[in-house]
């Protein structure tokens, strides 16, 4: 599969616009935005938008008012459509916006915001508006689960089935990365293992294990909980697969996982393919992670590419990337 282990450079991002009118929809519920002040927010957004040359139109809206507005935004004449809230948030205006040629932004109003760290957008609101000013639109890969579509990653195992029974943090990410690390290292290796049958590319592949991630692309090893992907749209999907079976074991990995050397971990299978099918043994529905978003799904998981299915707005670091990621053998 192509891939490249090499730092991106700076960006460097035309003082231009290539786009002037946005639609942008906040979500309300989300931490970041009732932190700020919504009332307050979307009247900085406006100027922040215009200083930048965009005109924009910012719709403060309800989790459930969330569908309607997004679909209102991708059938208007605007640009572009510009997203704030969290990952689950992008999720749903990427699967409406899946497709078509109006690209989507994402402002980092989120907790983890991973979305907008993949496409190198500022996690800064205001710096994020100038970089998105100034980006023009490019292809990213979206990974179909179940029918369903999500740009980043898919978890099966322990953490989606304790996320459950967890009150949601809205909040610092560092916290929230300090709660995952402890909740983890206290449940993940009590917790029921999982027998998985993988097909993949005409095999059966079997496997007993208490967490399986699957990242839209594949990560870069580097320091963090949520390390990068190194592309936005290489054409595939790549799956870890835990085979610790003891307490220290499970430690050792999220260490290894935290510092960027989980590619070096022996009990750590990693599959790359574009289409699998994951038979969960004794298990109807289980409890899948999604973008951060715990839902329950029936077995089997049936998980695929779609290349290139959804138009962004990346700064120039982002498209350098890709392409870079296209020229590999």
């Amino acid at each position: 599969m192509p891939a490249t282990d090499s730092a991106p450079d700076s960006p460097t991002l035309d003082p231009t616009p290539t786009w002037t009118k946005a639609t942008v929809v906040l979500n309300r519920e989300s931490g970041a935005v009732s932190s700020l002040g919504p009332e307050t927010l979307v009247e900085d957004l406006k100027a922040e938008f215009l200083k930048n040359g965009i005109t924009a139109t910012v719709h403060l809206v309800k989790g459930s008012e969330l569908e309607a507005t997004l679909k209102q935004a991708r059938d208007d004449d605007s640009d572009a459509v510009v997203v704030g809230g969290g990952d689950g948030t992008v999720a749903a205006a990427a699967a409406l916006l899946a497709g078509g040629d109006k690209p989507l932004g994402v402002l980092p109003f989120g907790t983890f915001n991973i979305v907008a760290r993949d496409l190198n957008i500022p996690l800064d609101w205001q710096e994020a508006v100038a970089a998105l000013a100034t980006a023009s639109p490019t292809r990213m890969d979206l990974m179909e689960v179940n029918g369903g579509l999500y740009c980043c990653v898919c978890v099966l195992g322990f953490f989606p089935a304790l996320k459950m029974a967890q009150p949601e943090h809205h909040g610092n990410w560092v916290v929230r990365t300090l709660q995952t690390c402890w909740l983890g290292l206290r449940s993940m290796a009590t917790f029921p293992p999982l027998d998985l049958k993988l097909m993949l590319d005409g095999k059966e592949i079997h496997r007993r294990t208490r967490f399986a991630l699957l990242a839209n692309n594949d990560y870069e090893e580097m320091f963090g909980l949520i390390p990068k992907r190194k592309s936005i749209n290489g054409g595939y999907f790549t799956i870890y697969v835990s085979n610790h079976r003891t307490n220290i074991g499970m430690t050792r990995a999220l260490i290894s996982w935290i510092l960027g050397r989980f590619k070096q971990d022996k009990e750590l299978t990693i599959f790359h393919t574009d289409e699998l099918d994951i038979v969960v043994r004794r298990k109807g529905v289980i409890p899948v992670m999604v973008d951060g978003e715990v839902k329950k799904l029936t077995s089997p998981l049936k998980i695929r590419t779609r290349p290139q299915e959804l138009c962004v707005l990346a700064p120039a670091e982002t498209k350098e990337n890709v392409e870079h990621e296209k020229a590999e053998p």
